[in-house]
């Protein structure tokens, strides 16, 4: 009997859960099922929308299941399934089955294949696409168009399979190549629930250490970590995508997942990576966008730059100067007046030090102002799903909405109401953070209390919009 554990709840310790987990078929069939779904999904959207007038793409994006699917529920519930359960959605993405199909047909075949450079290795291409994607819904309103949503999908496929084909690694998509990467590197950090060995000190008695063996690695089941991490050593952000082969292959039964204790060293608390830092400085701004959108007056005044811009170069679409604002030139402003916060506050190195302690420090405010947006989104969108599923490619219920023979559905909870769940939320959150980052930091306490002031200040002021109505 083991003497200690890590774990104040474990999920493995419940028996249909480990009986599940154990199976050969998990989780590669969850994940062919999330496959053959976003295939469907694709084919649903290829065709439709291209042409068609704003106004009505604003009604098609929630009627057509495609762009209701992908951008009205999956993507938010992505983000709360991250804040909840960390990588959890890697666990059943079905990007990683393709890309580990190209991975081992190119094995099989023996032909050379390269190595991941640095510059991909430490994530910086997966900031480069998650803001090519962000560009692209401002500037083509991909997710608006049922079509390009289907293109993005089916061109996400393409990468996770030639990715496979082209580099050596072990999830060379996953470690280099995914847009949602950073979003869950960073929004992962913040929940206990994680993968961790029950009991350390039966993994440093181990001998055989199976969970890192290299003859285990290439196995259909029961592998030691294709992502070549310990995982009786886990840090934060170290790129587990929880397959939880480690579970399975442990002779001692002693990997498991679930609420872990605050001493475990997986939730010891650190500075964000340089590329997560990046994600939270983009971030800011798109998150700033997305929940100044919902209020009509704040976002006159949020758009008034990006307006006069295109007012001098009006043959240019407005998306592109509004991308230019609120992924670029806004965050720039704002992290600018934290960094000349944290040189007051005492911060005495460099300004990329500076910054990545004040992004670690705003990150989880950030992360809550997202899930303010996601929530709103899915109660807002989520009314069309029924209407969606009758007519997945949402032409028909879009014509009877336009000639008011179909009531457009309502939110099943007003805005107010997310907003005061959020607001104390993120007073709590910011407040928790601002007391542990003394501890953290120390001596750059004050570049992470400037981040995290910042970033509180901003979408505190734009949740007390939402929670009174004379406000918006």
């Amino acid at each position: 009997m083991r003497m200690t554990s890590q774990f104040h709840l474990d999920f493995l310790g419940w028996k249909p859960i480990r009986v599940l987990v154990r199976r050969a078929a998990f989780p590669v069939a969850l994940q062919a099922c999330a496959l053959v779904a976003i295939m469907w999904l694709a084919m649903i959207g290829i065709g439709i929308g291209p042409g068609m007038k704003s106004d009505d793409l604003m009604t098609l994006r929630k009627t057509n299941l495609t762009t209701l699917f992908v951008w009205g529920l999956w993507w938010p519930a992505m983000i709360a399934a991250a804040l909840a359960l960390g990588r959890a959605w890697c666990m059943v993405c079905p990007m990683e089955l393709v890309n580990r199909v190209g991975h081992e047909v190119a094995q099989k075949l023996g032909w050379p294949r390269a190595r991941l450079g640095r510059f991909a290795r430490a994530g910086w291409i997966t900031v480069v696409l998650y803001l090519a994607l962000q560009l692209l819904v401002a500037g083509v309103s991909i997710h608006r168009v049922p079509h390009f949503t289907a293109i993005m999908l089916l061109s996400l496929f393409g990468i996770a399979l030639v990715s496979g084909f082209v580099f050596r690694e072990h999830r060379s998509f996953c470690r280099a190549f995914c847009p949602a990467a950073p979003l869950l590197s960073v929004y992962g950090r913040y929940t206990p629930i994680q993968l961790d060995a029950r009991d350390p000190s039966v993994c440093e008695s181990c001998t055989t250490k199976d969970c890192v063996r290299a003859e285990n690695r290439e196995r259909f089941d029961k592998r030691s970590c294709p992502s070549l991490l310990s995982p009786y050593h886990r840090a934060a952000s170290d790129g587990c995508v929880l397959c939880l082969q480690c579970v399975k292959v442990c002779p001692y039964e002693n990997m498991s997942i679930g609420l872990v204790a605050a001493s475990a060293s997986i939730r010891r608390k650190a500075a964000l990576r340089p590329f997560e830092g990046a994600f939270v400085m983009i971030a800011l701004g798109f998150v700033a966008h997305e929940v100044i959108g919902e209020v009509k007056w704040l976002d006159a005044v949020f758009h008034a730059a990006p307006m006069r811009l295109n007012a001098l170069l009006p043959s240019i679409s407005f998306g592109w100067f509004e991308a230019l604002w609120f992924l670029l030139l806004f965050p720039f402003l704002t992290w600018a007046a934290i960094a000349g916060i944290g040189r007051l506050a005492g911060h005495r190195t460099g300004i990329r030090s500076l910054l990545l302690v004040a992004a670690t420090g705003a990150a989880p405010v950030v992360a809550m102002a997202h899930l303010a947006k996601a929530a709103a989104k899915v109660v807002s969108w989520s009314g069309f799903l029924p209407l969606a599923i009758n007519d997945p490619q949402g032409l028909e219920t879009l014509h009877r909405i336009a000639d008011h023979s179909l009531a457009a559905p309502v939110g099943l909870l007003s805005l107010s109401a997310i907003g005061w769940v959020m607001l104390v939320a993120t007073t709590f959150i910011a407040l928790h953070a601002c007391r542990s980052s003394g501890k953290v930091f120390q001596e750059s306490a004050g570049a992470a209390r400037a981040g995290l002031i910042v970033s509180s200040l901003l979408y505190a002021s734009v949740l007390v919009a939402w929670v009174w109505p004379l406000m918006r």
